[in-house]
Parts: structure tokens; sequence; C-alpha cells
């Protein structure tokens, strides 16, 4: 006897078939994550890039985000370099003995904006620091900092470098402990999240922050002053990380539209992402009614001169690490963040 496959049964078999087909080309590459889901670096940066990622490659390409992280942040490159997980965000300034080039951009008057300096910083990377094994063995997709770092205080309005003395102020270790110390100010090192806690126990009487930090952490109650200096007091540096064989799983076809959104493009979007929300949060200080100043260019100048010590150390460090001329990498990082605010 002959049987005959019903055309339903030979519909939903192809359907089934299809379905797997499908399955087996989605590319799904899971991203450590060990800061707060409503952080902006989640919510501006991480999660926009990720979407971008899954529109370029008509969804094959997926990012997911863990839950918990699966490594303190100090160990994101080990993580992703045994392939634990397929990609990690870091802080250079972590492990600064192992990541001397990131320096650079942790030094005073480093930063116009986030998105330039940003930029700025890849195309360093790609000219002077690319070759010098800090990452290597693995992917970098980006190097990215934050908005020029400004200090907040309780009442004292900083308008001189003398109202510096005796101030009680948070910073977040290492190359921030240094500058708070060299503008005379008494340092309590601690990170960024315990500001809050720090100021409302009177610990200390002023911060090292972004303006984000205003809104981010909360310091309406206990912030009244914020003195912005122009090019930054500190900064971070950030990276994202990717592991080789993980990017030898993206399908050929993908792989142009992945490394588009990586590299400046990528970086860029980091810069950016706190200078959003930095201006929303000096925006938010302004209409709370406190009071917001700029350093003029005496106290600028004062502030250079105190902190000059940190530039010409971090450039005898590269030098001796890796043989660069540092100050070569310092004029044109600045070099092209006046380039970049010229084009605007």
């Amino acid at each position: 006897m002959t049987y005959q496959t019903p055309l339903r049964s030979l519909t939903a078999g192809a359907a089934l078939l299809a379905f797997s087909a499908g399955a087996q080309a989605e590319t799904v590459l899971t991203f450590n994550w060990w800061i707060p889901a409503t952080h902006l670096m989640r919510t501006e940066i991480m999660n926009p890039w990720a979407d971008a990622v899954a529109e370029a490659t008509n969804g094959e390409v997926r990012i997911e985000f863990t839950t918990t992280s699966l490594a303190p942040p100090p160990r994101q490159p080990e993580l992703v370099a045994d392939g634990a997980v397929d990609l990690v965000l870091g802080v250079h300034g972590y492990t600064p003995d192992r990541f001397v080039n990131a320096g650079v951009m942790e030094l005073p008057f480093m930063t116009t904006t986030g998105e330039h300096a940003s930029i700025a910083y890849w195309r360093a990377f790609e000219r002077f620091f690319a070759d010098t094994g800090e990452h290597e063995g693995v992917r970098v997709l980006a190097h990215y900092v934050h908005s020029a770092g400004t200090v907040m205080a309780r009442e004292r309005v900083l308008d001189s470098i003398d109202a510096f003395n005796g101030l009680l102020i948070r910073a977040g270790g290492g190359t921030q402990d240094r500058v708070a110390d060299a503008l005379g100010g008494s340092v309590v090192s601690s990170p960024a999240p315990t500001t809050y806690e720090l100021l409302a126990n009177g610990v200390v009487d002023a911060t090292l922050m972004t303006p984000d930090g205003y809104t981010s952490f909360n310091l309406a109650d206990h912030i009244h002053t914020q003195l912005l200096v122009p090019g930054g007091l500190f900064n971070s540096s950030f990276f994202v990380l990717m592991n080789e064989d993980s990017y030898a799983r993206i399908p050929e076809e993908h792989r142009e539209a992945f490394d588009a959104l990586t590299g400046e493009y990528f970086s860029a979007l980091g810069g950016r992402g706190f200078d959003t929300v930095s201006e929303a949060g000096l925006a938010q200080m302004i209409e709370d009614g406190r009071t917001v100043i700029t350093a003029d260019d005496d106290m600028v100048a004062e502030m250079q001169a105190r902190t000059a010590f940190l530039e010409e150390e971090w450039i005898e460090r590269v030098g001796e690490r890796h043989g660069i001329d540092g100050r070569e990498v310092i004029d044109f990082l600045r070099a092209t963040m006046a380039e970049l605010a010229e084009e605007e």
C-alpha cells in the first residue's frame, strides 16, 4: 500500500525546518554586566549599541546582558580572554599598573566634551597604542571617557584656589586622589556610588564628580554648589573588549556591519551618552537654584600649575614602558579635540 503525506504535514515540516535554520543562524553574544541596569552606561550607551547591532544584522546577531556579574570589575579582561563571556566593559583605572596608556585620559584638562575626547582617544589608540600589547589576545571594540570632571560642594563656593584649603573631598582613587590633594583638599578616597552616604553623614564637604552625578546619585539634598572646570579636573577611561573566538562566531555576511558599529562609532557613543546625562544633570541643578560657576582663566592656570607633575609622570611612564613619546600623544589628543570642536 502506498501512503501519501498530507499537504498540511509537509507545510508544518517545512515551517519547522525554516524555524530550525533561523534558530541556528542567530548568534547570541553574552555581555557580562556589573553596573546597575538603570545606570546611564546601560541606558544611554550599551542598550542603544545592542539595538544597533541587532538592526544592522537583521536580528541575527544579538547582545544579551548578564543579570549578575561573573567576576569583580577589575577582572573583566581575564573574564573575556578566558572565553567565559563574549563581551565585557571595564575601567582601566582599576588596574593602573597594568594599563599605562589609558592614564593619559585620566589627567586633568584632557576633556572638552565626552564625545570629542572619546573620538580623539580612539584615534590616539589606533595611532599610538594598538601595538603595545596592553589588550593582547582580545579584540578592542571601544575606548571612551566621560564628560569633563567637576567639583560639587555642600555649601562652600569654590571661586578661588584658596577655597580648596582643608576641604574634605571625596575622590575616586588614583589620579583623582592626587588631583584633590594637589589643590589643597583633604582626600577621602571612595567610589562614586558612596557619595550620597558620605555627604549625608557629614564625612565629606565636597566630591569630585561629573555633572550627571547630581541626578544619578540623588545629591540634591546635600549639594548646593558646583565648580565647572574647562578641560575637566579628572576623567576615567573605559574599555569594551570582545573574545576573539566570539568574534569569529559572527556570520561572515554580518561582520562588516558589526565592525562599523565598533571603534570610533562605539567610542563616540560612549562619550556622547555621558554628555547627554551630564547636560540634563547640570540643567536640573540650575533649575533647583543651586550655585554653578566656571573657573576663570587665573584659577585654571593655578590648577594647571599645581597638577602639571601628573602629566610629566605619565609621559615618563609611557616612555619607559612602551617607548612612546607621551608629549606627542597629548598634543595629538588636544589638537584632535580642537579640530572636532571647530567642525561643529
